[in-house]
């Protein structure tokens, strides 16, 4: 990669984590509205899409990172679960991991909300299995974010050295 190319990666990777920033101040709006009370089915629905709007940014980050790095689009079957875990992974002599594996556990609970909010009707969501992960959300988006400028710093010292 070019110093140019790095710089441009940094760029579409802080755009999306505005886009996080968003859902992440909606996220924790809501958690504060439904910290006491249940919600209707409708505002259900509403908060899982916020919850699928958290996981696919971050998701869209790791897509970014790996095709402009790695030159790979993954496309298996299970490519959710292998980009997730592929950002865990240094790859020497090109990159650092991008998170931990700790954090790849947590956002782990996020990308299997995912597929079971896509796969099923929204009448079968539930609040019990909803609430704790909008409850974690800050404290995971705080956690990635701290992750992903250490990996940002990275690529600012290569981009440096072109």
């Amino acid at each position: 990669m070019k110093g140019e190319q790095i710089l441009s990666l940094i760029a579409e990777i802080d755009d999306l984590l505005n886009a996080l920033n968003v859902v992440v101040k909606e996220i924790e709006e809501k958690k504060r509205e439904f910290s006491d009370k249940e919600p209707d089915q409708f505002i259900l629905r509403a908060l899982g899409s916020l919850l699928h709007d958290f996981y696919t940014i971050i998701e869209d980050i790791f897509e970014l990172i790996s095709s402009e790095m790695n030159g790979v689009r993954l496309d298996s079957y299970n490519w959710h679960r292998r980009l997730l875990n592929k950002m865990t992974l240094e790859i020497p002599g090109l990159r650092p991991a991008v998170i931990s594996k700790s954090l790849k556990e947590m956002l782990d609970e996020y990308l299997r909300f995912r597929h079971v909010f896509r796969n099923v009707y929204g009448y079968l969501l539930e609040w019990e299995r909803m609430k704790p992960l909008l409850e974690k959300a800050g404290d995971v988006y705080e956690r990635f974010e701290e992750e992903i400028e250490r990996f940002k710093n990275f690529l600012r010292e290569l981009a440096g050295k072109m």
